[in-house]
């Protein structure tokens, strides 16, 4: 949906109200509270056909009464008068409604029929939609709220946009920024998302000029494709996007996938990846979400992901530390040079450790607080510097620390370091306080596990262009690999598998497929021993389980035996034709690399500890494509939980091996589920998948 088409929706100097009703039974006089509250200086018309005045005003029987081109309708009826008004919307010439009316998608059949027909009336007539189901909206840059509960009492425009599919998240989102004289640009819920989606919103805010960070609260995800519009928009009006998304059953943990990486695929990490992958920055709730947006309004460039703190006492290091540490964030080790700076600025009892012991005395002793963040502020591993300056509690206290604000900001104009007053835990905000925080020209954040989610997610930032889905070209083979795939549905057999992975550059062992143990024992001597044998069927997707592998095969009579063994505990398995595959012995650290295509989010791939560890614990995955970087980033950034180690593993071969099956699995995506390498073994010098698994989608 084009922008501009939403501006009378969203910014309308003329409403009317559909059930207008001084009745506090209805939620018309909460919208109605709330607009006068905000200061609406437009049009208001209520309609109702059972009154003749409602607040003062002559009451119209119908929309077909009013002027035309009134820029939003506002709803508070019955679904069912809803949508058989959008007609006369349409021939009334409104530019905007908002249905704020229940009893359409989320109360069953029947009202997913209405909406329905909602979302059809709104195409004839083609006025945007907001709704149904919706608290509402308050603008606080054009000071409008069509807004069905409770206020915000003291509103504050400024540059942070709540796009929640939540009216409740918002709501909250709405009363933090008003408890700590925040500045937020418009709150708004999407409802049931019948015509105007999350996704037309991003993309609007990707266009508003007063628009600088968005939050959002995703339940489902109803329109990937309009979701990734939005995304895309704001990416490119490189404006960041936080985002908390709760778990939910995915399309991919509802199928039942045999591959180890569909297991691992759980809840939500597919959407997760998806997500980041589309420029998100993911936050784990509204709270840690609101401390991320005060921060981010204040710049979103940090020179070096290294992350210190100034506080004033042990007990605050300490908690901080492990916050830090919880949220995976770096706090490196002061080097030589900010040593010693730092002991000619504090007392010689004060330790040199990251977070770094001020003591109380820094509040008495303002210079030696503003030595030791100067001190920490030129050490070159650092780009975040988290201090204690708190607002001032009564109205005549005095305001020790204003001259480490005016020091803190000189510091981040000449070092490019982000600062930022972090306080152990919720404080309120007298009207002093909120006039400190608004002079100091700082952001300050409450409560160490907030904080240090609100600082992860700056971090995250810097990466989030890197991690970017790339646009990249089909493989030269793929043409190859989709006619390998012709006729077939399911599980395939490992020889299967490994032509797919060959097709795209993944090495694999000396092998030879056969039929007979006799032959198996002919191809273990063209190898050259030791040897594998494994039981080939497209019924064995997990043949080692079964008996279907024996390894470290060192002679032809061996070999021949096991083959017999092998294609024996197949049949028991319920193979109707097995094969034999003979392969080279190789050695190496085992990983798995696996992807899984989600019908929505597309192709994902993940890395992690291979073999008998493959499903143990969480895997991360992230959205395929790859490019080569963006595959050695994602490599290194997994290694030691692998436990790779690049002095001894080729990360190299490993990374190039994650690009192709990502490429592989973005490419095939119409035809598979899962594509994995398990085990895919790293050596020094190579990288080489022993083992392979494809499960196909039917032909559509």
């Amino acid at each position: 949906m084009n922008p501009e088409k939403l501006r009378p929706l969203l910014a309308p100097r003329s409403i009317a109200i559909v059930g207008a009703s001084e009745s506090p039974d209805s939620w018309a006089p909460e919208i109605h509270r709330s607009l006068l509250h905000l200061g609406f200086q437009g049009e208001l018309y209520p309609i109702n056909p059972k009154y003749r005045e409602v607040w003062g005003r002559p009451c119209l029987d119908s929309v077909l009464e009013l002027p035309r081109g009134v820029d939003l309708i506002v709803f508070v009826v019955p679904a069912r008068v809803v949508v058989r008004m959008i007609d006369d919307c349409g021939k009334a010439g409104a530019r905007g409604i908002m249905v704020v009316s229940s009893g359409f998608a989320e109360a069953g059949e029947e009202g997913r029929e209405l909406q329905l027909r909602l979302s059809e009336a709104a195409a004839r007539t083609g006025i945007p939609v907001l709704g149904p189901n919706v608290e509402g909206f308050v603008n606080y840059v054009d000071r409008v709220a069509p807004y069905g509960t409770t206020p915000p009492p003291e509103p504050v425009a400024g540059s942070i946009s709540v796009l929640s599919q939540s009216g409740t998240v918002a709501w909250a989102m709405n009363q933090l920024a008003s408890d700590r004289g925040v500045g937020l640009r418009i709150i708004l819920g999407v409802g049931n998302e019948a015509v105007v989606g999350l996704g037309d919103m991003f993309e609007w805010a990707a266009e508003d000029p007063h628009t600088k960070v968005v939050t959002t609260y995703i339940e489902t995800m109803r329109d990937v494709a309009g979701i990734e519009r939005g995304l895309e928009a704001l990416r490119r009006a490189r404006k960041p996007i936080l985002v908390c998304a709760p778990e939910g059953r995915s399309e991919a943990a509802r199928r039942s996938i045999v591959a180890h990486t569909g297991a691992l695929a759980g809840n939500t990490a597919l959407r997760d990846a998806w997500l980041r992958g589309h420029g998100a920055v993911l936050v784990e709730d509204p709270v840690t979400m609101f401390e991320a947006a005060v921060l981010l309004s204040y710049g979103t460039r940090m020179r070096t992901t290294g992350v210190a703190a100034a506080l004033q006492s042990g007990g605050s290091c300490t908690l901080f530390a492990e916050a830090a540490g919880a949220r995976g964030l770096s706090l490196p080790e002061f080097e030589a040079g900010t040593k010693k700076k730092l002991r000619r600025a504090l007392p010689h009892f004060a330790s040199q450790n990251n977070p770094l012991d001020v003591t109380g005395q820094a509040a008495v002793e303002t210079d030696m607080f503003q030595g030791a963040l100067e001190a920490i502020a030129r050490d070159p591993a650092v780009g975040f510097v988290a201090f204690d300056a708190f607002p001032p509690r009564l109205e005549d206290e005095g305001v020790w620390a204003e001259p480490v604000l005016q020091k803190v900001r000189d510091l981040r104009k000449e070092t490019g370091v982000v600062f930022a007053s972090v306080a152990m835990s919720p404080l309120a905000y007298t009207k002093a306080a909120r006039r400190f925080v608004e002079d100091a020209k700082l952001p300050f954040l409450q409560g160490h596990r907030a904080a240090a989610g609100a600082i992860r997610a700056l971090v995250d930032l810097q990466d989030a262009g890197r991690r970017a889905v790339p646009a990249l070209q089909s493989h030269p083979n793929r043409a190859k690999a989709l006619r390998s795939l012709r006729g077939l549905s399911g599980p395939l057999d490992e020889a299967q598998g490994a032509k797919l992975l060959e097709l795209y550059g993944i090495r694999r062992p000396k092998e030879a497929t056969v039929r007979t143990p006799e032959r198996a024992s002919e191809a273990a001597r063209k190898i050259g021993f030791p040897v594998a044998v494994k039981a080939l069927a497209p019924e064995l997707p997990h043949k080692a389980k079964l008996g279907g592998v024996r390894l470290d095969l060192a002679n032809p009579t061996d070999v021949e035996v096991a083959a017999a063994e092998v294609i024996q505990a197949a049949r028991r398995a319920g193979a109707k034709a097995p094969r034999v595959l003979v392969q080279e012995m190789v050695s190496g650290a085992e990983v798995l690399v696996g992807a899984v295509i989600d019908e929505r989010f597309g192709a994902c791939v993940t890395i992690r500890p291979g073999g008998a560890l493959a499903e143990a614990g969480e895997a991360v995955f992230v959205a395929a494509p790859l490019t080569a970087a963006q595959a050695d980033a994602y490599v290194r950034s997994q290694a030691a939980r692998c436990g790779l180690d690049a002095r001894r593993h080729d990360l190299k071969a490993l990374a190039k091996a994650v690009a192709q099956v990502a490429r592989a699995a973005h490419d095939l995506r119409g035809r598979l589920s899962s594509l994995e390498a398990n085990p895919l073994l790293v050596g020094a010098r190579s990288a080489v998948a022993v083992d392979a698994l494809a499960e196909v989608r039917p032909p559509a």
